[in-house]
């Protein structure tokens, strides 16, 4: 090798040692496009799998059923107490039963564990779901098939998904039978437990007005009017829990769909390609560093084994003319090659 060669090969390896790897705008999109082909082929095959698993999962089909609550359960309960007392006495009996929302409550009860449980036995399915008869993960699959929401107007819709548009239909309309048959329940408790309440409460008022001499005339007279509502509320109450009318309002009953459900093939393909796009560029950088990582040890060892220059003399002190490789005397001649080499090229 003659001494032009040497300084050549010296300067080459000394300045893929000493630049550092510096990234910027332009090596993200040569790095991309470098890689193009890799990352279009991993998109089509996810966008292809996406839409063809999206095609070949069997058809689903929304059943839905809306109930109101009852016209005598509407202003919190007392709608029938209301029809028979004033404005401000109906009010003033509001405040002391403290009664909730009706549509509220429809809510509650619907999404009650004794209501998913009626409607597991009633259809079976325990064993019509793929879920080898365990009932919890039926039960859980079910209320992932059921959404219940309530509009402004205190509306209750009930819609069920299913693979079966006349089951889809049929566990709506269980749906507000349950609920039909747990408010019943819950109702005569409710109205015995008022009745109870209310017998109460005129015992120690009539209590209070056998001595209504020592009363002030003001008192005696809050103590009498509110005898008089006690009075009548009581037969409310007695009427209500004797009833067995139906509790609740149906709108709209569900019936079987006959469209069924969008797949959304479309959209899930396109977020497919999506996060296989940003896969595939993470994939793309992550090869390009490994390779550079692989590339640094080599160009160490080519700049640990380079040649000696040709015709060096030996230096005072070392008889043999061989100077340890890496020392700092040969990094130091590396260098002046290459500032000798770099002037020449300005020259």
């Amino acid at each position: 090798m003659t001494r032009s060669e040497w300084k050549t090969q010296e300067t080459v390896v000394v300045r893929d040692r000493m630049v550092p790897d510096e990234i910027d705008l332009f090596d993200y999109l040569r790095i991309t496009w470098k890689h193009r082909w890799s990352i279009v082929v991993l998109c089509m095959v996810a966008v292809v799998t996406t839409g063809a698993i999206s095609m070949l999962m069997p058809p689903r089909f929304v059943a839905a059923a809306s109930i109101v609550p009852p016209a005598e359960s509407s202003g919190g309960g007392m709608g029938l107490g209301s029809g028979l007392l004033g404005g401000a006495e109906s009010a003033l009996l509001r405040n002391v039963m403290n009664v909730t929302s009706t549509a509220d409550l429809y809510v509650g009860i619907l999404g009650s564990r004794a209501v998913a449980d009626a409607i597991l036995d009633r259809f079976d399915l325990a064993h019509i779901y793929d879920v080898n008869g365990v009932r919890y993960k039926a039960e859980r699959k079910l209320r992932k098939n059921t959404r219940i929401d309530v509009s402004d107007e205190e509306i209750v819709s009930i819609t069920v998904e299913d693979r079966d548009p006349n089951r889809a239909a049929a566990i709506a309309n269980a749906y507000v039978e349950e609920l039909d048959l747990q408010n019943k329940r819950l109702s005569a408790g409710q109205a015995t437990s008022k009745r109870i309440f209310l017998e109460n409460r005129l015992a120690e008022i009539e209590r209070k007005l056998s001595r209504i001499e020592t009363m002030p005339a003001r008192e005696a007279q809050v103590q009498e009017m509110l005898y008089e509502l006690l009075v009548r509320e009581l037969e409310i109450a007695k009427i209500e829990e004797a009833k067995s009318m139906p509790t609740i309002q149906v709108l709209d009953p569900a019936s079987p769909p006959e469209v069924r459900k969008a797949r959304g093939t479309i959209r899930k393909a396109f977020l497919a390609g999506v996060l296989t796009l940003t896969f595939g560029i993470f994939l793309a950088f992550l090869r390009e560093y490994v390779a550079r990582q692989k590339s640094s040890p080599q160009r160490t060892r080519s700049l640990e084994t380079l040649p000696e220059p040709p015709g060096r003399m030996p230096s005072n002190g070392d008889e043999s003319g061989q100077v340890e490789k890496g020392s700092p005397e040969t990094h130091g001649q590396v260098a002046r090659g290459v500032a000798a080499v770099e002037a020449g090229e300005c020259q």
